[in-house]
């Protein structure tokens, strides 16, 4: 009878355990899954979910069509977060690293990239000196409109 009693308690000893054990996982979980929706929530605020627009987009026109431009031409090099370097320098702050040279030069960068390092520009000069031998491809094809179109979406994220 002693042995059926002490084995009986130490039975609700470790159910005890248990209990407070699963207690304590479904607390932190639920602190996990608040954190992981109230950073849901900032970004859709932002008007960013997932790395894309939400529907409820602060962006505007010139930078929604800047978005389809930047998918098409500039995605395969350049990161979509606009912070990181990849294949080629992360976009983030590209008009205030031109602000010294006159607009031309910047679209005239994006266009043929390698004329103006043979010209020693100094901008182009300068990148080309830190991502050779990766070369910029040239985008001849874009208007000044759809150069500041991307500059939009760029300076929007």
């Amino acid at each position: 009878m002693e042995n059926t009693n002490a084995w009986l308690l130490q039975l609700k000893a470790q159910l005890f355990a248990l209990l407070a054990l699963l207690g304590v996982l479904l607390l932190f979980t639920g602190l996990f899954a608040y954190r992981q929706m109230e950073t849901r929530q900032k970004e859709m605020e932002q008007g960013f979910f997932c790395g894309t627009e939400s529907m409820s987009s602060p962006l505007s026109p010139a930078a929604i069509a800047g978005k389809e431009l930047f998918t098409a031409n500039c995605a395969s090099c350049h990161n979509k977060n606009m912070v990181d370097d990849l294949t080629g320098p992360a976009l983030r702050g590209v008009e205030e690293r031109w602000a010294a040279y006159p607009r031309q030069d910047l679209y005239h960068w994006i266009r043929h990239s390698q004329q103006m390092v043979k010209a020693n520009h100094p901008r182009a000069t300068a990148l080309w000196t830190k991502w050779k031998p990766t070369l910029m491809n040239d985008f001849s094809g874009l208007t000044d409109e759809q150069i500041e179109q991307i500059l939009a979406y760029v300076a929007s994220r």
